[in-house]
């Protein structure tokens, strides 16, 4: 009986064995089947990550290609457009401006318009100097200071001449003394103009 109760225990401990490591393996391919849908899962995240960034990246191309195409189709209204300014810019800019060939002969001619206002207007020039000119783009503006003396109509007719002439002159700096606190009549003017040319 003694070897029938050990040769059973025998066969449990040799069942046992095996099923220990039966479970082990069960136990390991459990483990192995949950990480691979874990990483399924991971995976199938990022795709979807990826797929949502280029659906919106295609989006925005299309927003973009449509917006391109609106303007293409428009394109000839816009050259029309163009040709408009263009011609507005040609005929009443540039014809606003003093034409010279170099800004040096363009200062001489706004030097000599200037002195043809002041003899209109009956103001006594006594001293015209350039000032520096300075430039922006294919404009420049070329700047004079005047200093002259007369009568306050005479200043006021200058003025007037200025701001109504054909070409743009614009005053920059304004100066109006009386000459002399008893009489009245006549006073120092000092002012500073600025014409464009085109370069």
């Amino acid at each position: 009986m003694r070897e029938k109760v050990a040769e059973f225990l025998k066969r449990s401990g040799s069942l046992t064995a095996k099923g220990q490591s039966r479970t082990r393996l069960i136990l390991i391919s459990l483990m192995v089947l949950l990480m691979l849908i874990i990483m399924v899962r991971f995976l199938t995240g990022v795709y979807a990550g990826y797929q949502q960034s280029l659906q919106e990246e295609i989006d925005a191309r299309m927003t973009r290609f449509e917006s391109m195409s609106r303007l293409i189709s428009q394109g000839e209204k816009y050259l029309q457009e163009y040709e408009v300014l263009t011609n507005f810019e040609n005929h009443y800019i540039s014809s606003r401006m003093i034409q010279a060939s170099t800004p040096s002969l363009a200062e001489a001619q706004f030097q000599n318009l200037i002195n043809d206002m002041a003899e209109e207007a009956g103001l006594n020039v006594q001293s015209v100097r350039v000032l520096p000119r300075t430039t922006q783009g294919n404009i420049t503006n070329l700047k004079i200071g005047i200093n002259g003396r007369g009568q306050i109509e005479s200043i006021k007719n200058f003025l007037k001449h200025a701001s109504g002439n054909d070409r743009f002159i614009f005053v920059d700096q304004l100066e109006i003394r009386i000459l002399n606190h008893r009489e009245r009549r006549y006073f120092d003017f000092n002012a500073q103009l600025i014409a464009w040319t085109q370069t």
